[in-house]
């Protein structure tokens, strides 16, 4: 068991201003579109958290529970994110159109397009989706981290790495 504070805090992946004894990254690795980047993530978590601290990655995986809805036939792929307008950037909605906004913004947003039946605005997002042992593959090629842990969990990969020593 691993029992540590998380502060939490947004910002890029690839800049992290604060150094810490641990760090999470769930959820962004694979949004990751190159090699180069994931090692660059990896990199900026152990540069961030202290000799001796632990860090979590977690990320999508190929490989699917039997019961889960997502299935993936490719390592790379555009999946659906489906957005509810409230939560978008506004856009002048011509008054005529008030009572269908979620339109407007799917026309507002280029590559977005409109579940009408569920008002929400579906935008196409990229993932990686790992292998088995290719998250641990990363942290091999990246100095100062050691895989403590490994494992599949809800259909995703994820490594338990301890930052080490340059």
């Amino acid at each position: 068991m691993y029992l540590f504070t998380i502060l939490y805090f947004v910002m890029t992946n690839l800049n992290i201003r604060i150094p810490k004894d641990a760090a999470i990254c769930i959820a962004v690795m694979h949004h990751l579109s190159t090699v180069g980047r994931r090692l660059q993530c990896l990199r900026e978590l152990r540069r961030v958290v202290k000799v001796g601290g632990l860090i979590n990655v977690q990320a999508w995986a190929i490989d699917q529970d039997s019961n889960s809805k997502r299935k993936f036939a490719v390592a790379d792929a555009f999946v659906p994110f489906n957005a509810q307008p409230r939560y978008l950037e506004k856009v002048n909605i011509d008054e005529r159109c008030r009572s269908n906004a979620s339109e407007m913004y799917a026309d507002a947003y280029e590559g977005a397009q409109l579940n009408a039946k569920n008002g929400l605005v579906v935008f196409q997002r990229y993932c990686h989706l790992y292998e088995k042992g290719e998250l641990e593959q990363l942290v091999h090629e990246t100095k100062g981290l050691e895989v403590m842990e490994s494992g599949f969990e809800s259909g995703n990969y994820f490594v338990i790495l301890k930052s080490t020593s340059l």
